[in-house]
């Protein structure tokens, strides 16, 4: 088995991996496997070291929502190539689509592989420096995605980022209440309420819907030094509430930042509140769930948290 995160995930092993190429892909099935140590929980991720043509990643689903998410993913990510976030980062190309096997239950993907580190892996060399032009960035590639046609694409349910914000304050509050989370124990509960009151009073303004990546966090953003290349892991996207795609303001830049990443964005400050809501939720059950399993997706959540309750 590779690490297991979650209780019920399937064995997403070497000889897993293997099987599933020799069946679909032999002509990388005897390449050299790498498995990818990531701050990524949805999928298991194996890079195939090819001697000729670029590297590839295969990604087995390790849970059933993430493998439902794999047709759609593999289709957002073929419209991509024609929309105009394509001229400000790299996105992901689809090399094939795997299907059930009897060792493995779930379609899976292989993707071509994008060079560079992702935001959390170069975190030490990023703080303490100005992000000006991260932020800027950011902010160019954020508008971009608003822009993507969200025709056909699945919308944000009820209780999920980018979704209605009071389902999404409903769900906060069960992670703050329900006694398996032992919340009080991990996280400042009434700094995380004081919040949520606020949001609260945002959550009948009008709403600007349209597509959204749904998980700009450090690990899905690869830079060249300090600048933006690529995006990837669109296993999220969907339409919904533009301002999820705000969470880069928490989960990357800093205090300084935030201001001309907010101006440049054009978010007005009920769309702030909201796209903070969205990741003030993400970030507290990301804690509450991952830090007890000691997985890093935990240390990066811890962040986020810190820098929004920073905005108390």
């Amino acid at each position: 088995m590779t690490e297991r995160i979650h209780d019920d995930e399937p064995d997403t092993s070497e000889p897993v991996a293997r099987a599933l190429l020799e069946e679909e892909c032999p002509q990388w099935a005897r390449s050299r496997l790498e498995y990818l140590t990531t701050s990524g929980t949805d999928n298991a991720m194996w890079r195939v070291r090819l001697d000729h043509g670029p590297d590839v990643v295969l990604r087995l689903p390790r849970r059933p929502h993430a493998a439902a998410g794999v047709a759609q993913e593999v289709a957002v990510l073929q419209q991509l190539t024609a929309a105009s976030i394509g001229s400000i980062v790299t996105t992901p190309t689809v090399r094939h689509v795997g299907r059930p096997h009897e060792v493995f239950p779930h379609h899976w993907s292989v993707l071509e592989w994008i060079g560079g580190a992702d935001a959390w892996t170069l975190r030490n060399s990023l703080d303490g420096r100005p992000l000006d032009a991260l932020a800027n960035d950011l902010a160019r590639a954020v508008t971009a995605i608003a822009e993507v046609d969200a025709d056909g694409v699945r919308q944000r349910p009820p209780g999920s980022r980018g979704g209605p914000l009071r389902s999404l304050l409903d769900r906060l509050g069960g992670w703050l209440d329900g006694p398996e989370w032992n919340a009080a124990n991990l996280i400042d509960v009434d700094a995380v309420e004081r919040l949520a009151a606020e949001a609260h009073e945002v959550v009948d303004e009008p709403v600007t819907e349209g597509f959204v990546h749904g998980d700009l966090i450090p690990g899905n953003l690869l830079l060249d030094g300090h600048r933006l290349t690529a995006i990837i892991d669109w296993g999220g996207a969907g339409c919904g509430d533009t301002a999820q795609d705000l969470a880069a303001a928490w989960s990357v830049l800093t205090a300084a930042e935030r201001p001309a990443f907010k101006e440049s964005v054009g978010a007005d400050e009920a769309a702030w509140i909201r796209g903070r809501t969205f990741e003030l939720e993400h970030a507290v059950g990301g804690v509450l769930y991952y830090v007890p399993r000691a997985h890093p997706l935990g240390d990066v959540m811890t962040r986020t948290l810190g820098r929004i309750l920073g905005d108390l």
